[in-house]
């Protein structure tokens, strides 16, 4: 008998266009806990949707404790397109004249994007909430009813644009999830969102006494990035030992961080235009006095000017710019707290952790 079932739902959005959703629960050889991993719902970010289909076959053919939902690509129309929500109300055809480009990351061709306010197209803004609008809403109300509400760890895959990935997180007890990705950074978030953030699903995934959720954040938007999916696939891997879903260990390459919601530390601004050189790689462990990088003049080579960091901390914000310009933030330094150290053994969660 086979240890994987396989179902969907289909949806009809405004416009009539429909689309169909599946999932996959794969049930484990000894009672455990639920892990429910969701990637997909902005239809930019491909990495999730390449590589649970991967791991969703791995787990079908090894033993594990407990019980494993997937849903590999939550937003199939806005996948499709390429772009981060399905505008189902709007000219669909808008989407032939846009192209992305990291100079203009939040354009949006319907003037509907993250700098023109609030809309209730994102499919992350609309989770638990019997009210949401639109087909985004109907597949959230659908996949929280199905495979979220009894979760008690939530993975949310999700992509952004950075060098490395990293994690987003609402909640302090979350890190005990966090820390066995090997992710290097964790990234606090507002515990107390306005209502239009609360409706993210790692915030909603948190709400129970024993249920906890992150946010996994690969580096590549509209586009692949191949090299990072054995890094997500290891990370859910790591989750699954230190829950005592999977043997195993796990001893991390690298330490991870946390970055305190309103982190204090050295945020740097441009003085200077010209070449910016950093002296750290992305997530670093960075001591006061350190020089991060230095502006050169394009003409005459010579040095422009110096970023110093006045704290301990890790090397985050890193801009993508080639060219620095005055009051451009480069790069900061934050202040960071040490979640999990590098080549050490991590305990594991104690054998009750979800019953307490």
């Amino acid at each position: 008998m086979s240890r994987v079932r396989k179902f969907h739902q289909k949806f009809i959005a405004a416009n009539g266009r429909e689309t169909q959703v599946t999932c996959f629960t794969i049930s484990g050889t000894a009672p455990g806990p639920v892990l429910t991993i969701i990637a997909g719902q902005h239809g930019m970010e491909h990495s999730g949707p390449n590589l649970l289909p991967e791991f969703i076959e791995e787990l079908s053919r090894r033993e594990f404790a407990g019980t494993v939902h997937v849903c590999p690509c939550a937003n199939p129309l806005a996948l499709e397109m390429d772009y981060e929500f399905y505008p189902e109300h709007e000219d669909i055809s808008k989407i032939k004249d846009y192209y992305y480009s990291i100079f203009r990351h939040n354009y949006c061709p319907w003037k509907l994007g993250r700098d023109d306010g609030e809309t209730l197209y994102n499919m992350n803004r609309l989770w638990n909430d019997p009210d949401a609008p639109g087909i985004a809403g109907q597949i959230a109300q659908w996949l929280w009813k199905e495979i979220c509400a009894e979760a008690n760890i939530i993975i949310d895959m999700h992509c952004l644009q950075a060098e490395k990935p990293l994690i987003f997180n609402s909640f302090q007890k979350n890190n005990a999830i966090a820390r066995y990705t090997g992710i290097e950074a964790v990234v606090m978030c507002n515990p107390n969102p306005p209502r239009y953030g609360a409706g993210n699903l790692t915030w909603q995934g948190s709400r129970g006494r024993n249920q906890y959720s992150i946010c996994i954040e690969f580096s590549r938007q509209h586009g692949l990035k191949e090299s990072e999916y054995e890094l997500g696939k290891q990370s859910v891997r790591n989750v699954m030992i230190g829950a005592n879903m999977m043997e195993g260990e796990v001893i991390l390459d690298r330490p991870v961080w946390e970055v305190p919601y309103d982190s204090k530390g050295t945020r740097f601004r441009a003085s200077h235009t010209g070449h910016i050189r950093y002296f750290f790689n992305l997530y670093d462990e960075v001591k006061k006095g350190d020089r991060v990088f230095q502006v050169r003049d394009i003409e005459t080579l010579d040095v422009l000017e110096e970023g110093i960091a006045e704290n301990d901390g890790i090397l985050c914000a890193v801009s993508h710019l080639p060219v620095i310009k005055p009051g451009v933030m480069p790069c900061s330094v934050p202040k960071a707290n040490l979640l999990a150290k590098s080549g050490v053994l991590l305990e594991k969660l104690p054998k009750d952790f979800f019953n307490q």
